[in-house]
């Protein structure tokens, strides 16, 4: 695995399917931007991915500004992201760590569980992968400005 403390992910690395999810949402983004889309980095825990990946764990996705809201990405493509539990967004993983940790420290895999509910009449479904978009928000309204980053 790619550990961007050593050495910054590259496109070669892409190429190479190497790396996490933070390096290709890095990646992602500074490809959206370099053509001009307003892109972000989104830190959060994956509901819903597949159970043969172990259990749900940190995820780092990319949410991309398209017309006149931010949709969802996952550059990585091991996660659902219907599934995803947003915990913040920032310009890269620094703005939105899931810790900063100084000095020595003992710790313990995460452990995350989420339940969720199901309601077909409702259309609340489990997550799962879907050829629609997804979007974190309703949409701007007319006249309004591009929110920030």
């Amino acid at each position: 695995m790619l550990n961007c403390e050593i050495e910054p992910p590259t496109v070669l690395h892409a190429l190479e399917r190497v790396g996490v999810c933070r390096d290709f949402a890095h990646l992602m983004i500074a490809l959206c931007r370099a053509v001009n889309i307003p892109a972000r980095f989104a830190t959060g825990t994956d509901y819903g991915a597949d159970p043969a990946l172990g259990p749900p764990d940190f995820q780092a996705y990319v949410e991309v500004y398209l017309g006149d809201r931010w949709y969802i990405f996952d550059p990585s493509g091991t996660a659902i992201p219907m599934g995803f539990v947003r915990f913040g967004t920032g310009r890269d993983a620094a703005d939105v760590a899931f810790a900063t940790i100084f000095g020595g420290v003992r710790s313990r895999a995460p452990l995350i569980r989420a339940l969720a509910a199901e309601d077909a009449s409702q259309g609340i479904v489990p997550p799962h992968h879907c050829t629609e978009a997804l979007s974190t928000d309703s949409g701007m309204q007319s006249g309004t400005e591009l929110p920030a980053d």
